[in-house]
C-alpha cells in the first residue's frame, strides 16, 4: 500500500496531509468524542516547542516508510507503548495546547489504543501483518489512482464533501481494494483496517467523504475450489461458511446475510463475500465488542410516557419507577414528545383540545381548540419544529404552538389510524384500518405520497420508524404480529407473530435494540427485541386500556442540519428529503449518508397563499369563513365564530356576539334557539332550525352519518376458531377503539 498521509504542523521531511473522514454507514468502530469547534486556545513557546517534540517520534514510529497507507497495526503493541511515552513527554503541557499539535496523530493512537480494539488487533496480529505484506494490494492502490481516476473521483466527492477530492479519491480506492481482495482469509483483519480508516474520518461530521462500498462483488478466487463434492459429484457443499452451495449453476454462492437480517445487525449491514460487516449510526451509536450491536454513547436512561385514557404516565425502561404526570383528563389516547424543548404534546378527544405541557407535568397550555374530534394520531416534527396529525381523511401540519394550520394531503385517507415521522430524512408514514388498509409513505411538505404496504395487512393499529437504521415497525391488532420492513416497503418479514404474545398492540415505540408497546388485553406495556422478538417482558399493568407510548431520549431526536432557521418564513417551513430528487421512484429507496442535511421550503396555513418572494404569506379565505388577525393569522369557519371559545389569539371570533345560551365548545344556532353539540356539527343532518349547523360546512363530508367511532370495521371478523378475550360488561376487545 502506499502511504500519501503527511500532517501539515511537522516539517516538511515528516509531514502527512490531515487523515479524512470515512462513512460510519459502512465501516464503524467506536468513534472518540471530538471536542467542539471553537477558537484554538493560544500556545506558549515552551509548550508548543515541547509538543512538537514530544509528538516527532510518535509520527516517525507510526510511518516507517513510504509504502504503508496505515501504521502497522500488527505492531499495535509497539505502537501503544510510543503512545504512553509520548502522554509523558507532555505531562504538565497545556491540554488544549497539546490538542493543537498533530492532533490527527494523537486521534489516530488514540483510536488504535482503545481497550477493546487494541484486544481485536492482538488476536489478528498474523493476518494484519499479511495485509501489510501483501503486494497486491499495493499494486492495486497504485492502479486504481492513475490515469483519470483521481479526477472522476474528485468530481464525484464534490458534491457530497468540502475535504480535498483527491484526498477522498486515495480513501475510496483503499476501501476497495481491501474489499476486492482475493480469497476469503483475514476478513477480521480487513474490518479492523476499515474500522479505523472510518474512526479517523469522523472528527468533523461537517464535511464527510462519501466511501462507498463496491457494488459488484467479485467472487474469491482461491487456490483450492470452495465446492467439495463425493467421488460421483452427487453431493456438494461449500468449503466455508458464509457460502451456499447451487446446484443449478453447480458452484458455491455468497449468502447475503442481510437480506432477512441473520447477520443480527442493530442498523447497518453491508454484505461480503462469505459474510458481513455491521456498522452504526455515528456519532450517536458505536459498534459493540460482538462486531453487531450497537451501543447507545449518551447513556442517560431512557424515559416511557403512555396515555391512559384520562391520565399521562411516565416509566422507567425496567419498568421499575413509575409516576403520574398529568390527571383529569377527558380521553387522551394520542401523545408524542419533543425532547429540545422538553414538552408531551396530546390530544384530548373528550375536551376536543391538543395540549402540551412540560416534562415534569407542569405549565400545560392549549395548542388547538376545534377539529380536534377524529383525530388518530400525532406527531412532533423536532427538525422543522411543527405538528402533523392525521384527522378524518386528512393528514395535517401546524406549527408546535397550534398556529397556521394545513391540510397537506386532504382525502388520501379513510380510516387513519396512526402516524409516524422520520424528519431526518424529511418523510412521514401514515396508517389506515379501513377495508382496504394499507400503510404509506409521503414527504413532510406535501409533494409525495404512495402506499408501501398494502397486501397481507387489516388493522396496522401501531407505527414507529427506526430512524437510526431506516426501517419502519408496525403491529397488525387483527394479524396478531409485529412487523418490519425498510422505508420503501421491501424486505419485510415478521418480528412476532403470536396471538399470544400480542393479542391486541395499541401503540409502538423503539429506542436502541428494543420495541415497547401497549396491549389492551394484557392492559399493560410490554417490551421485546426489535430483530427477534425474543427477550419479551411486561414491564408493568394499568387499570385502564393503555394507549399511545413514547420513549424520551435525545438519541431519538438528534440535530439534523435544515435550513428552516434562516428561511425566515412568515408561517411555516415544511422540510422534505435531503436531495433533490430526480424521479419519486428512488425517493424511499436511495442511500444517502445519515442524516445529511434536509431540503426546506416555505408553506401557508389554510386560507392563506404563498407570496412570490417564497417567504410571505397572503389571506384568501374563502367565503363563509372569517379571518383572525394579529400574530395568529388564519382562518376559521363561521361555525366557530360566537361559540363561546376564542379561536383567534386577539379574540376577533369572540368580539361584538350576541349573549350567549350554550356552553362553552357547543354551536348556538344562530337563530338562538338551540344549542347543539360539536359532534353533531357537519353531520348532514340539520339540528338548528334554521340549519346554521351545516350552512358553513366543507362540500365534501368530513363526518359520514352513523359512523360508529368506537368500534373496529364491522365487515371484518376472525375465524371461528379464534378465541377473542372478553371482559364483563364491555364488546370483545378485538372490536374496540376508544
Amino acid at each position: 500500500m502506499i502511504f500519501l498521509l503527511l500532517f501539515s504542523v511537522l516539517p516538511t521531511s515528516i509531514r502527512p496531509i490531515p487523515f479524512l473522514h470515512a462513512d460510519p454507514v459502512f465501516f464503524g468502530l467506536k468513534d472518540p468524542v471530538h471536542p467542539p469547534l471553537t477558537s484554538p486556545p493560544r500556545c506558549g513557546v515552551f509548550d508548543e516547542a515541547l509538543s512538537l517534540y514530544c509528538v516527532t517520534p510518535l509520527v516517525r514510529f507510526a510511518i516507517p516508510g513510504s509504502n504503508a497507507l496505515l501504521p502497522p497495526l500488527s505492531r499495535s503493541a509497539e505502537l501503544c507503548t510510543e503512545y504512553a511515552r509520548f502522554n509523558e513527554c507532555t505531562n504538565g503541557v497545556d491540554e488544549g495546547c497539546r490538542k493543537l499539535v498533530a492532533p490527527n496523530v494523537q486521534q489516530m493512537y488514540a483510536t488504535i489504543c482503545e481497550e477493546k480494539y487494541a484486544t481485536l488487533l492482538k488476536e489478528e496480529k498474523d493476518c494484519l501483518q499479511e495485509l501489510e505484506e501483501d503486494k497486491a494490494l499495493v499494486e492495486c492502490f497504485a492502479e486504481k489512482n492513475g490515469n483519470d481516476k483521481e479526477k472522476e473521483t474528485a468530481e464525484k466527492y464534490s458534491l457530497f464533501s468540502s475535504n480535498s477530492p483527491t484526498e477522498c479519491s486515495l480513501f475510496q480506492s483503499f476501501a476497495e481494494c481491501l474489499m476486492e481482495r482475493p480469497g476469503n482469509t483475514c476478513r477480521e483483519a480487513v474490518k479492523l483496517s476499515l474500522s479505523l480508516v472510518s474512526s479517523l474520518g469522523t472528527r468533523d461530521s461537517s464535511s464527510p467523504c462519501q466511501f462507498v462500498l463496491p457494488s459488484a462483488k467479485p467472487e474469491p478466487s482461491t487456490p483450492a475450489p470452495m465446492e467439495v463434492c463425493d467421488e460421483k459429484n452427487m453431493n456438494c457443499s461449500c468449503r466455508e461458511s458464509g457460502w451456499v452451495y447451487d446446484k443449478n449453476e453447480k458452484r458455491c454462492k455468497d449468502v447475503d446475510e442481510c437480506v432477512d437480517d441473520s447477520a443480527g445487525c442493530s442498523q447497518f449491514c453491508t454484505n461480503i463475500p462469505g459474510s458481513f460487516l455491521c456498522s452504526c449510526n455515528s456519532p450517536w451509536y458505536s459498534l459493540g465488542a460482538d462486531n453487531r450491536t450497537c451501543l447507545r454513547d449518551d447513556t442517560d436512561p431512557l424515559w416511557l410516557f403512555f396515555a391512559h385514557g384520562q391520565s399521562i404516565w411516565n416509566i422507567s425502561a425496567d419498568g421499575r419507577s413509575f409516576q403520574l404526570q398529568r390527571a383529569a383528563l377527558h380521553k387522551t389516547a394520542m401523545i408524542d414528545v419533543d425532547v429540545k424543548e422538553r414538552r408531551i404534546y396530546y390530544a384530548d378527544i373528550g375536551a376536543n383540545s391538543v395540549e402540551r405541557m412540560n416534562i415534569d407535568g407542569t405549565f400545560s397550555q392549549s395548542v388547538q381548540k376545534y377539529e380536534v374530534e377524529g383525530m388518530e394520531g400525532i406527531a412532533v416534527d423536532w427538525v422543522g419544529r411543527n405538528l402533523y396529525s392525521v384527522r378524518r381523511k386528512d393528514i395535517l401540519v401546524q406549527a408546535l404552538d397550534g398556529r397556521f394550520r394545513r391540510k397537506l394531503y386532504q382525502g388520501v385517507l379513510q380510516q387513519p389510524r396512526a402516524i409516524a415521522l422520520h424528519p431526518a430524512r424529511g418523510l412521514l408514514f401514515v396508517s389506515d384500518w379501513s377495508s382496504s388498509a394499507f400503510i404509506a409513505a409521503a414527504t413532510m411538505d406535501g409533494t409525495f405520497f404512495k402506499k408501501i404496504i398494502t397486501e397481507r395487512i387489516t388493522w396496522p393499529n401501531a407505527l414507529v420508524i427506526d430512524i437510526h437504521a431506516d426501517r419502519i415497525y408496525w403491529a397488525d391488532a387483527f394479524l396478531d404480529t409485529i412487523e418490519v420492513a425498510n422505508l420503501d416497503g421491501s424486505g419485510r418479514r415478521t418480528v412476532v407473530s403470536d396471538s399470544g404474545s400480542v393479542p391486541h398492540v395499541f401503540g409502538m415505540a423503539l429506542a436502541d435494540d428494543y420495541l415497547y408497546w401497549t396491549d389492551w388485553t394484557y392492559r399493560g406495556l410490554l417490551r421485546a427485541h426489535k430483530l427477534s422478538g425474543e427477550n419479551m417482558t411486561v414491564l408493568a399493568q394499568t387499570a385502564l386500556l393503555p394507549y399511545s407510548i413514547k420513549v424520551f431520549h435525545p438519541v431519538l431526536q438528534p440535530n439534523v442540519p435544515n435550513e428552516c432557521p434562516s428561511k425566515t418564513c412568515s408561517q411555516l417551513c415544511l422540510i422534505s428529503p435531503p436531495l433533490n430528487h430526480t424521479s419519486t421512484g428512488t425517493l424511499l429507496d436511495r442511500v444517502l449518508p445519515p442524516f445529511a442535511a434536509v431540503s426546506s421550503q416555505c408553506a401557508c396555513g389554510d386560507g392563506f397563499r404563498l407570496h412570490a418572494d417564497g417567504k410571505t404569506c397572503e389571506s384568501e379565505c374563502p367565503d363563509g369563513h372569517f379571518v383572525c388577525g394579529g400574530v395568529d393569522a388564519k382562518c376559521i369557519t363561521r361555525l366557530y365564530v360566537c361559540d363561546g371559545v376564542n379561536h383567534c389569539s386577539n379574540g376577533a371570533d369572540e368580539a361584538n356576539c350576541p349573549p350567549r345560551i350554550c356552553l362553552p365548545g357547543q354551536f348556538q344556532c344562530h337563530d338562538n334557539k338551540r344549542c347543539v353539540g360539536a359532534h353533531a356539527l357537519c353531520d348532514g343532518r340539520a339540528d338548528c332550525e334554521d340549519d346554521s349547523d351545516e350552512t358553513f360546512c366543507p362540500s365534501y363530508q368530513d363526518k359520514k352519518p352513523g359512523r360508529q367511532r368506537d368500534h373496529e370495521p364491522a365487515t371484518t371478523t376472525k375465524s371461528s376458531t379464534t378465541k377473542l378475550p372478553t371482559i364483563p360488561s364491555l364488546l370483545p376487545l378485538k372490536f374496540l377503539r376508544y
